[in-house]
Protein backbone atom coordinates (compact mmCIF):
# COMPACT_ATOMS: atom_id res chain seq x y z
CA UNK A 1 0.00 0.00 0.00
CA UNK A 2 1.48 3.48 -1.26
CA UNK A 3 4.90 1.42 -1.96
CA UNK A 4 5.38 0.35 1.76
CA UNK A 5 5.75 -3.17 2.74
CA UNK A 6 6.64 -5.29 5.58
CA UNK A 7 8.10 -8.45 5.08
CA UNK A 8 9.09 -11.25 8.08
CA UNK A 9 12.40 -12.21 8.00
CA UNK A 10 12.99 -15.89 7.82
CA UNK A 11 17.00 -17.20 8.59
CA UNK A 12 19.89 -16.04 10.11
CA UNK A 13 22.23 -14.41 7.16
CA UNK A 14 21.19 -10.64 8.08
CA UNK A 15 21.89 -11.48 12.10
CA UNK A 16 22.42 -9.51 14.44
CA UNK A 17 21.62 -6.83 12.25
CA UNK A 18 17.97 -7.97 10.92
CA UNK A 19 17.55 -11.04 13.45
CA UNK A 20 15.71 -14.17 12.26
CA UNK A 21 11.60 -13.38 12.97
CA UNK A 22 12.07 -9.87 12.79
CA UNK A 23 10.28 -7.45 10.27
CA UNK A 24 11.48 -5.14 7.99
CA UNK A 25 9.68 -2.10 6.20
CA UNK A 26 10.62 -1.57 2.75
CA UNK A 27 9.61 1.42 0.34
CA UNK A 28 10.01 0.82 -3.13
CA UNK A 29 9.93 4.61 -4.08
CA UNK A 30 12.92 5.94 -6.07
CA UNK A 31 14.59 2.69 -4.51
CA UNK A 32 17.43 2.97 -7.72
CA UNK A 33 18.64 6.87 -6.50
CA UNK A 34 19.31 5.41 -3.38
CA UNK A 35 21.76 2.31 -3.98
CA UNK A 36 24.76 2.40 -2.14
CA UNK A 37 26.84 0.28 -0.23
CA UNK A 38 25.90 -0.82 3.10
CA UNK A 39 22.46 0.26 2.50
CA UNK A 40 19.73 -3.02 3.52
CA UNK A 41 17.32 -3.72 0.27
CA UNK A 42 15.22 -6.74 -0.52
CA UNK A 43 15.94 -8.14 -3.71
CA UNK A 44 13.22 -10.86 -5.68
CA UNK A 45 16.89 -13.18 -6.49
CA UNK A 46 16.52 -15.73 -9.37
CA UNK A 47 17.55 -18.67 -7.50
CA UNK A 48 17.04 -17.61 -3.40
CA UNK A 49 13.72 -15.88 -3.98
CA UNK A 50 12.32 -12.76 -2.24
CA UNK A 51 15.30 -11.66 0.07
CA UNK A 52 16.80 -9.14 2.06
CA UNK A 53 20.45 -8.18 1.78
CA UNK A 54 23.46 -5.08 2.24
CA UNK A 55 24.74 -3.76 -1.20
CA UNK A 56 28.39 -4.55 -1.55
CA UNK A 57 28.75 -2.58 -4.28
CA UNK A 58 27.07 -0.72 -7.59
CA UNK A 59 29.81 -1.87 -10.28
CA UNK A 60 30.45 0.31 -13.11
CA UNK A 61 27.61 -1.75 -15.55
CA UNK A 62 25.03 -0.79 -12.79
CA UNK A 63 25.28 -4.54 -11.62
CA UNK A 64 24.26 -4.31 -7.90
CA UNK A 65 26.11 -6.84 -5.53
CA UNK A 66 24.66 -7.61 -2.46
CA UNK A 67 25.69 -9.37 1.26
CA UNK A 68 24.70 -10.84 4.21
CA UNK A 69 25.70 -9.72 7.74
CA UNK A 70 26.07 -13.25 8.68
CA UNK A 71 29.34 -14.95 8.31
CA UNK A 72 27.26 -18.38 7.59
CA UNK A 73 25.60 -16.51 5.00
CA UNK A 74 25.76 -17.01 0.78
CA UNK A 75 28.85 -15.31 -0.03
CA UNK A 76 28.83 -12.04 -2.72
CA UNK A 77 30.00 -14.28 -5.99
CA UNK A 78 27.63 -17.07 -4.98
CA UNK A 79 24.63 -14.90 -4.96
CA UNK A 80 25.94 -13.00 -8.09
CA UNK A 81 25.36 -9.50 -9.66
CA UNK A 82 21.52 -8.22 -9.32
CA UNK A 83 19.93 -6.07 -11.41
CA UNK A 84 17.91 -2.66 -10.83
CA UNK A 85 14.54 -4.37 -11.85
CA UNK A 86 14.88 -7.16 -9.63
CA UNK A 87 15.10 -4.40 -6.75
CA UNK A 88 11.96 -4.73 -4.79
CA UNK A 89 12.49 -1.66 -2.22
CA UNK A 90 15.00 -0.36 0.02
CA UNK A 91 14.58 -1.03 4.10
CA UNK A 92 13.13 1.69 5.82
CA UNK A 93 13.07 0.41 9.51
CA UNK A 94 13.69 -2.93 10.98
CA UNK A 95 11.44 -4.28 13.80
CA UNK A 96 12.82 -6.94 16.10
CA UNK A 97 10.49 -9.62 18.10
CA UNK A 98 10.95 -9.99 21.52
Amino acid sequence: MFGFTFFKIKGDSMSPKIPNDSYVLSCNWFTNLFLAEGKKIVVEHQHYGLIVKTVALVDHHGFIWVKGENSGSISVEQLGPISSNQVVGRVLSVFVRH
